[in-house]
């Protein structure tokens, strides 16, 4: 059930990540056009990454973790956004929901891997 769920959320990337790189594509602005792309394609090599990472959970959990830890980052910066009266509401739910996915990657990886959160965090696997 973890891998499938780590598949499935790994999977929404890419779709989102062309869905912020073609606008900015199709109708580029100075001050953002850097930062999207390069944003769009963070967005899938950690789709990537958390594909692979699946096909061996023992092994690569950590990058599990991390990938869970980077959810909790975005989280905190749109929190902080929303707090300012700066990201949309709609916006803050969604990165409620990948705070919840955040959870659920770090959990479930201890609990696959059997390994506590430090070493995990510190990339140490089986």
């Amino acid at each position: 059930m973890f891998k499938k769920f780590v598949q499935l959320t790994a999977l929404f990337n890419f779709p989102i990540a062309i869905g912020i790189i073609i606008p900015a594509l199709i109708n580029p602005q100075a001050d953002t056009l850097i930062i999207t792309v390069v944003l769009g394609a963070f967005l899938i090599l950690m789709g990537a990454a958390l594909l692979w990472a699946v096909s061996d959970i023992n092994t690569r959990a950590p990058i599990i973790v991390w990938g869970g830890l980077v959810r909790i980052v975005g989280f905190t910066a749109v929190a902080y956004a929303g707090s300012l009266g700066m990201a949309p509401k709609a916006f803050v739910v969604i990165a409620a929901m990948d705070l919840i996915t955040a959870f659920i990657y770090i959990i479930g990886s201890i609990r696959v891997s059997g390994l506590p959160f430090n070493a995990l965090l510190l990339g140490r696997s089986h």
